[in-house]
């Protein structure tokens, strides 16, 4: 008979601390939170040379003008860090990319 008391006592010890530890913590922004979004000096060839991996990737384009434009983006990735890259109408052989760190 004392097991089953010295548990609920324990438990009415313990609930209390932990719904006062939940009321401490700010509200959650779900709609705006910063964000890293920064430019990095090297091109996607470079990237990818120094061993990142593309894990994504994504193709654009469009039929609304006479002049299609192509648009590519590539989630690049190496340990826990995480890069976008992208391509505005790629030709063969005549390319540049803008990457972008986010994290």
């Amino acid at each position: 008979m004392q097991k089953p008391a010295l548990f609920a006592a324990a438990l009415a010890l313990l609930l209390p601390a932990g719904q006062a530890h939940a009321r401490k913590e700010p509200p959650v922004n779900t709609y705006e939170t910063p964000t890293t979004w920064a430019p990095l000096a090297k091109s996607m060839t470079d990237l990818l040379n120094e061993g990142w991996v593309i894990t994504g990737f994504n193709n654009y384009q469009t039929e609304m003008f006479n002049n299609n434009i192509s648009s590519y983006s590539f989630i690049l990735a190496n340990r826990n860090k995480y890069v976008l890259c992208f391509l505005e109408n790629p030709a063969m052989n005549d390319a540049t990319s803008k990457c972008r760190a986010l994290n």
